[in-house]
């Protein structure tokens, strides 16, 4: 058994007969685990036929401009959505590496790299960019670039 997101483990079981057809589930996000789906080998193929009818919504990625392009005031977005934006950014290190010359200075990011967990690391982060509407409007850049799918999450 695999190990989730935050090590939350999932295990379903599905059993079918007499012709039925099971689909996958949609899984989207970027911080999934590991999926294993194994089938019986041991039965025919089938559901082809009802494959064929069922429309695929097409993965793509968000741009950073069509994500920057939904919200209008970053600075607001950000300090609205801190308590989700601190328990799903994980790779802070990389984003304060990016904020560094745009608001941070080298005391702050030694401070954001002192704290022991990516939550306390984006807490302090926020903190310092989210002072001025540039050094927020940079942040908001750099998590669409960086957190494009947390981003997206939060926008939508």
């Amino acid at each position: 058994m695999d190990q989730g997101a935050k090590g939350h483990s999932i295990v379903s079981t599905v059993t079918v007969d007499g012709g039925s057809t099971v689909f996958s589930p949609n899984i989207q996000g970027c911080n999934t685990a590991i999926i294993s789906m194994p089938r019986n080998t041991n039965s025919a193929p089938s559901g082809s036929t009802a494959r064929a009818n069922v429309s695929l919504a097409p993965m793509r990625k968000v741009t950073v401009k069509e994500l920057e392009d939904k919200v209008s005031d970053k600075k607001s977005f950000v300090q609205q959505n801190w308590a989700n934006l601190v328990q799903k950014v994980k790779n802070v290190d990389e984003l304060a590496d990016q904020m560094m010359g745009y608001g941070l200075t080298n005391e702050m990011y030694s401070e954001i790299m002192t704290c022991k967990t990516s939550e306390e690391k984006m807490r302090k982060l926020l903190q310092y960019m989210t002072v001025t509407e540039i050094s927020c409007r940079h942040l908001f850049t750099k998590l669409c670039e960086l957190q494009n799918c947390v981003m997206e999450e939060l926008i939508q």
